[in-house]
């Protein structure tokens, strides 16, 4: 202590001797600025070589590897030049006017350097909240960016007190009157921190989730959620910011759920043409038992409709008066048969194939199953070899699926 008063003792001897009072403050200035730079460079010198030490000795302790690899501990460095400028600003300069200006800036950085501090501080705990929970799966970023939003708020109402030389409360209760116009500015913020909460606390939303928001073109994985944002990045690889409160103001498909359960729905049908439905005559039945997925179906009908028939006496009349096979229906327990037997089809979630109302457009058969993968290009792969299966097979059976005649169809047509 005796020694740095005797330095600024002789300094100030040298100073003294500078006629001009500009000048003097300058040299002054400038003085104390390279102190605090060299002060600051000194602290890196020294941070750096133990931070490369440290890492590599925190390699098995992730936390520890987090806090490293922030931008914590260089802003906490930059506690070092402000000290030492508040310390060179009360040795070199005499109290006046210029004094209180610069401690008044030094007590102002110090304000603000603290929510810097707690600003990155926010983010390291945000990544060792993600580390705990396996996967980067928390909406919990915003709460986070409010926090470290509140600490910046607050740190301006300090500095806005510091100079005006009052309490903070008094700048505080100025605000109060400012309040709506506060609310106007962080309408976005506040709207982002409550959806925030929201997704949080119901879990309606988390980093990974496959989700698709009618009305926007996001149809993608989240990739991020912010305190206002959320990011999702689609299929084609592009990326979709919507507001954050729109997931809870809006509806949208989160398809967790399928993934979750580890099936993925089929849901298509195959239009008929009406034209081609018929009762099975004996040669479609002859050729129908060849097929080793209808054979215990159709021994199972024969019994039924020869016991129905034969307690009809007039069966043998009129097509009308018995019961028959018919074509669809063979072929809609063929599909069934097939997606039991197929190794691909989930055969603990629901699996039918059912006619739809008949249409202009012929009568919808659909299939409805789910595979046992969710993975996209499986899972359309699967859909894909079923429906050619399907289509192939339809000739057996005497069926048509239906589609419009093209105009080149029309011309030859007419032609012939």
């Amino acid at each position: 202590m005796a020694m740095s008063e005797r330095l600024f003792g002789e300094l100030h001897q040298q100073l003294h001797a500078i006629e001009s009072p500009i000048l003097r403050y300058s040299i002054l200035v400038c003085f104390i600025l390279c102190m605090a730079v060299g002060s600051y460079l000194l602290a890196r010198l020294i941070h750096l070589p133990f931070q490369r030490r440290a890492r590599r000795f925190c390699e098995k302790f992730p936390v520890a590897d987090i806090i490293l690899s922030s931008s914590l501990l260089p802003r906490v460095l930059l506690i070092v030049p402000l000290l030492t400028v508040g310390f060179m600003v009360r040795g070199l300069f005499c109290q006046g006017r210029f004094t209180d200006i610069l401690n008044a800036l030094t007590h102002a950085c110090f304000i603000f350097l603290c929510a810097y501090v707690f600003a990155a501080l926010m983010t390291v705990l945000y990544r060792i909240n993600n580390w705990r929970q396996g996967v980067p799966a928390s909406p919990q970023k915003g709460i986070f960016q409010v926090l470290s939003l509140i600490s910046y708020i607050f740190a301006g109402i300090g500095i806005v007190a510091t100079f005006l030389g009052r309490d903070p409360t008094y700048v505080l209760s100025g605000l109060t009157a400012l309040s709506a116009v506060l609310m106007l500015i962080f309408k976005d913020s506040i709207l982002g921190f409550t959806a925030g909460v929201t997704l949080a606390g119901n879990g309606m939303v988390k980093i990974g989730d496959w989700i698709t928001v009618p009305g926007t073109d996001a149809d993608g994985d989240v990739v991020d959620i912010a305190l206002t944002t959320v990011r999702v990045q689609n299929f084609d690889k592009t990326i979709t910011t919507i507001p954050a409160y729109d997931l809870v103001a809006k509806p949208f498909t989160n398809w967790r759920g399928m993934v979750d359960a580890g099936g993925r729905r089929i849901k298509r049908s195959i239009l008929i043409d009406l034209d081609s439905i018929a009762f099975a005559d004996e040669k479609a039945l002859a050729r129908w038992k060849k097929i080793d997925l209808l054979k215990d179906y159709l021994a199972q009908k024969e019994q039924e409709l020869e016991a129905a028939n034969s307690a009809r006496p007039t069966a043998k009349e009129s097509m009308a008066n018995a019961r028959h096979l018919t074509n669809i229906g063979t072929f809609r327990a063929y599909c069934i048969a097939y997606l039991k037997n197929h190794p691909r089809i989930h055969q603990k979630m629901t699996l039918l194939v059912r006619q739809l109302t008949p249409a202009e457009r012929g009568i919808p058969l659909e299939i409805y199953c789910f595979t046992n993968t969710t993975a996209w290009e499986a899972y359309e792969s699967i859909q894909s070899d079923i429906f050619d299966h399907l289509f192939a097979i339809l000739p057996e059976f005497g069926l048509t699926p239906f589609q419009v005649t093209s105009a080149s169809a029309l011309r030859s047509m007419r032609g012939k």
